[in-house]
């Protein structure tokens, strides 16, 4: 495959698709730099006619071939012979001025491929004759050729075999002129370098576009000067790049003979499909065929200007009517010295071409993969499959669905298809625009809800802050109450310990009478002894020592009963001190919880500000919504 491809450059525009006569050689894929297609090449399908090349606007497609490495074999003096195409006299205007340098530089021998056209002419005639060929179709045209053996393996046996002018030279230069060394052809196509390497007899394939490049860009020549081929003089076959060139010659020679010629990627390739159905009986004896639409002047590897074309072919009826008067000087073909000297020295079979078909696994799709392709491309009706359009690249829908079902294109490629896709999206835009206008209309009602909580909210936030604030102020009261409270205990426990202290004298007092009792009794009994010896004197004394035994005695019950009291006094005294304890440690304990109370009250009111300030800010969004 010498067809290349820019992918930078490619925007899937289906140029290529829709001049390429395989469509299989082409597949679309997605780029995932830009996300849209380009279309690749699969180099097993493509035969290289170059009709991509030539229709792509974009600079996407090019295409290789040996310029560079011929130009280094002659720079390395390598022994190299060239051959040149005829067409490249009819398209370069300073065709003779570039062979002359060529020579210049040291290549061995420049020969005319007219003259290996002469042969080509002649073999044909000759197979003609003795009945070795019978309706054939001309192999000049690498890219049929190519064609035929890749996709129509039915027709190989169709295809002359005599070889193509190029090669006809070729075979001379080798079998009979005796050249040795590498052969590089001048040729005005992309799809000779598939002949040269079947054939093994031409090594470089030199493009006519990309040999006056480089000339230009690395020599500078004379472009006066003239210049003259090593071989002996051609002379019909200079009229073979034109369309029909082939025709022309051998109906100058047999002019009974049926010869047909058909040109144009958009005829030729359909038109094989009929030839190869037609009765033989109804077929030509020759059919003359070329891929490019103007002959080989217009081949892909030339500087073919459409705007020049009838320069071209006036340039080319000139070169036609010499030629042919140059043949019709050496009278009839019994006479022809030409035909003669080849009829004496070239044998047919040296110029015989044997083909091999090429498997390119190239097989129809289903039609249930067809179908599916259909469904994929949402075409139902008879219509729609119908529609061929060809914004696609391919003339028919059921091209697309074919390439869709092979896996080389895919249903965004089709036109109707993303006109159908943009309205399914747009319907359904459209019902998500419904469903977001009544979500939309939900979003306001409960907007207006939310408003409306809001507003409560703020109130009721109102409501806590001034509930908050009194709360803090009655805290505050019942903190002043607390302090009185604490100063209260204060008291009691001050009043207690004063109680205490007092019970601690009354005690002392009382341990002093109950030692006074206790003298007194002693002394009262110590009185009743005396008195009882006193007898008669003591009795009133006895009388008196009995009241002071009495008292003594009520002294030291009353003494316990002080002490009875005493006790119960501290008892009290300690229940009072606990419970004056308790009361503070409540006290205490309700000034800490009134604290946190207080604490609570302060983030209750920072956190009613925050509340107020969001539900502003919540009623300020809601607005903007609403608006």
């Amino acid at each position: 495959m010498y067809v290349t491809i820019n992918e930078d450059k490619c925007i899937g525009c289906n140029a290529c698709i829709r001049v390429c006569p395989v469509h299989e050689a082409n597949r679309a894929v997605i780029n995932k730099e830009n996300n849209h297609s380009i279309i690749s090449i699969n180099k097993d399908m493509c035969i290289s006619c170059g009709e991509c090349v030539k229709h792509c606007e974009h600079g996407a497609r090019a295409f290789e071939d040996d310029t560079e490495r011929f130009f280094g074999a002659v720079r390395s003096g390598k022994k190299v012979t060239v051959v040149v195409a005829p067409a490249f006299r009819l398209t370069e205007p300073d065709s003779d001025a570039m062979l002359a340098h060529l020579r210049q530089l040291g290549v061995n021998l420049i020969y005319d491929v007219s003259f290996g056209a002469d042969i080509c002419t002649y073999m044909h005639i000759k197979a003609i004759k003795e009945k070795k060929v019978s309706k054939v179709m001309s192999q000049p045209c690498a890219a049929l050729v190519e064609y035929i053996l890749k996709h129509r393996h039915n027709m190989i046996s169709m295809l002359s075999p005599v070889h193509s002018p190029i090669s006809c030279t070729a075979v001379y230069l080798r079998k009979y002129a005796n050249v040795s060394g590498d052969i590089a052809c001048l040729s005005p196509c992309i799809a000779k370098k598939f002949e040269f390497e079947e054939t093994g007899l031409i090594q470089y394939n030199v493009t006519f576009r990309k040999f006056a490049e480089y000339m230009k860009k690395n020599f500078t020549y004379d472009k006066s000067q003239k210049f003259r081929f090593d071989n002996v003089p051609a002379y019909c076959g200079k009229i073979y790049p034109k369309p029909g060139g082939l025709k022309d010659c051998l109906l100058n020679v047999m002019p009974n003979l049926d010869v047909r010629n058909s040109e144009g990627v958009s005829h030729v390739y359909g038109e094989l499909d009929y030839y190869a159905a037609a009765d033989k009986n109804d077929r030509p004896d020759v059919y003359d065929i070329l891929s490019c639409s103007h002959g080989c002047i217009s081949g892909p590897g030339t500087n073919f200007d459409e705007s020049r074309l009838f320069s071209y072919m006036k340039k080319a009826e000139s070169l036609e009517a010499s030629s042919f008067h140059e043949r019709r000087r050496q009278k009839a073909f019994n006479t022809d010295k030409q035909f003669k000297w080849f009829e004496k020295h070239l044998k047919l079979d040296d110029f015989i071409r044997q083909y091999t078909p090429k498997n390119t696994n190239n097989h129809p799709a289903s039609d249930h993969a067809i179908n599916e392709a259909y469904a994929a491309l949402m075409k139902k009706t008879h219509t729609e499959k119908h529609f061929d359009c060809g914004a696609c690249g391919y003339k028919t829908c059921e091209e697309m669905a074919s390439a869709i079902a092979k896996g080389i294109n895919f249903p965004e490629s089709c036109h109707q298809f993303s006109v159908k896709k943009i309205e399914l999206e747009q319907q359904h835009a459209n019902e998500a625009n419904l469903l977001i206008q009544s979500q939309n209309e939900h979003i306001i009602s409960a907007i207006n809800e939310i408003t409306d909580d809001i507003e409560k909210i703020c109130t009721d936030s109102n409501g806590i802050n001034e509930l908050c604030i009194n709360n803090s102020s009655e805290m505050n009261n019942i903190n002043e109450i607390i302090g009185i409270l604490n100063e209260k205990c204060e008291e009691i426990h001050s009043a207690v310990n004063g109680i205490i202290d007092v019970n601690k004298q009354y005690k002392e007092i009382s341990e002093s009478i109950k030692g006074i009792t206790d003298q007194t009794h002693i002394l009262s009994m110590n009185a009743s002894v005396e008195a009882a010896r006193a007898g008669e004197a003591g009795k009133s004394f006895s009388i008196v020592a009995q009241e002071i035994r009495t008292l003594a005695s009520n002294t030291r019950n009353a003494t316990g009963t002080i002490d009875e009291s005493e006790k119960l006094v501290n008892v009290e005294t300690a229940k009072v001190l606990e419970i004056a304890k308790e009361i503070e440690k409540v006290a205490s304990n309700l000034s800490s919880a009134i604290s946190q109370v207080n604490n609570n009250i302060d983030n209750t009111l920072a956190s009613g500000n925050v509340i107020k300030e969001t539900a502003e800010d919540i009623r300020s969004s809601a607005d903007r919504l609403r608006s």
